[in-house]
């Protein structure tokens, strides 16, 4: 399996974008993710969007991101968007992007990184220590975690 940004292969970036706006949006959020991700293409700006690739198949993405949790805009950078195939998960794929991210994260000079996620007892498994909780816009309460780098 190969991890590369998405601007190297665009050829995945609406496929990036149908993933992302299924998995975190509704049908109102097409436009916001497709943003996002248009933008994600620089080499050295957030966001940034990075892909797995697997004989020719996109099986993952995710990005680094300025904010993603917004009544937490403190708080800088974000692993965001990590979405695995359906047909790919629980054979670590997420875990592999996850330290390649955090590997980029720390070449490029980041002293820590943050996620927010509903559920909890994932990312603990790949060293990431809880934060505290906060509230997306819509009011649900959230996990936040913390990777020192």
């Amino acid at each position: 399996m190969e991890i590369k940004k998405l601007k190297d292969v665009p050829q995945y970036t609406e496929t990036v974008i149908d993933w992302i706006t299924a998995e975190f949006g509704d049908e109102n959020s097409g436009k916001f993710f497709q943003s996002i991700i248009e933008h994600s293409k620089n080499e050295e700006e957030l966001p940034l969007t990075f892909v797995a690739i697997e004989d020719g198949t996109l099986v993952g993405t995710a990005g680094i991101w300025r904010a993603d949790l917004l009544s937490r805009q403190d708080l800088f950078p974000w692993f965001s968007a990590l979405v695995v195939h359906p047909e790919y998960r629980n054979q670590g794929i997420g875990k592999q992007m996850q330290a390649h991210l955090i590997a980029y994260c720390k070449e490029k000079g980041m002293k820590e990184l943050y996620l927010y996620a509903e559920f909890q007892g994932y990312y603990e498994k790949m060293g990431w220590q809880p934060f505290g909780d906060g509230y997306e816009f819509t009011g649900n309460k959230v996990h936040i975690y913390r990777q020192e780098l």
